[in-house]
């Protein structure tokens, strides 16, 4: 049955096999363009939030063996740097693309705008921080107790928003108080690294 199935597809004896034209390669993806509203607020001048840091640069090629590894302490403690690096290597991020940063600038300072007064109030409360968020045009913002992968204090609460282009992330701490910053996604492909 599967033979009578596959005899059609073949070339007649002394035939050569038609070959089929590879389809044309169509970039289907629309270039990427920022959704929330903060994105299309007034720009207020003067105000510079705070990027995230960027991927810096590997460490340069292999480093070669001594002889006497196990017993060298230099090399041993670049080998455990270098796996430190490359453990952490998941929640980096990269430059964004210049058409990103408008509306990841303003979404930054709308979310600065929302989580100062709260914390001058000294309210942590989840619901309270995704309503004035999403006040400032940030709305269906992540906002949750921080996992153990956060690089925020664990204490308060984290946010993060997507513009379209752009990650807004940040806390809202107690201990210290609020901080903001906008950047690309990390490695993983989130604005976040994945819940504990």
């Amino acid at each position: 049955m599967a033979l009578a199935l596959l005899l059609p597809a073949c070339a007649a004896p002394g035939e050569r096999p038609a070959t089929a034209e590879p389809a044309p390669i169509t970039a289907s993806r629309s270039p990427a363009v920022d959704t929330l509203p903060c994105t299309r607020a007034k720009a207020e001048p003067g105000r510079t939030p705070t990027a995230a840091d960027v991927a810096t640069p590997r460490s340069p090629g292999p480093l070669p063996r001594p002889s006497d590894e196990y017993l060298d302490e230099e090399y041993r403690g670049e080998m455990l740097r270098r796996q430190m690096e490359a453990n952490d290597a998941y929640r980096e991020r990269r430059p964004l693309p210049e058409t990103a940063l408008p509306g990841a600038v303003r979404c930054a300072v709308k979310a600065e705008d929302a989580l100062k007064p709260l914390y001058e109030k000294k309210v942590f409360d989840e619901k309270a921080v995704k309503k004035a968020l999403a006040a400032a045009g940030l709305p269906d913002s992540a906002v949750e107790k921080p996992a153990s992968r956060d690089r925020a204090p664990h204490d308060g609460v984290i946010i993060a928003a997507w513009t379209g282009q752009a990650c807004i992330v940040g806390y809202l701490s107690p201990g210290y108080g609020a901080h903001v910053e906008y950047g690309s996604t990390i490695a993983d492909g989130g604005c976040l690294p994945a819940r504990d």
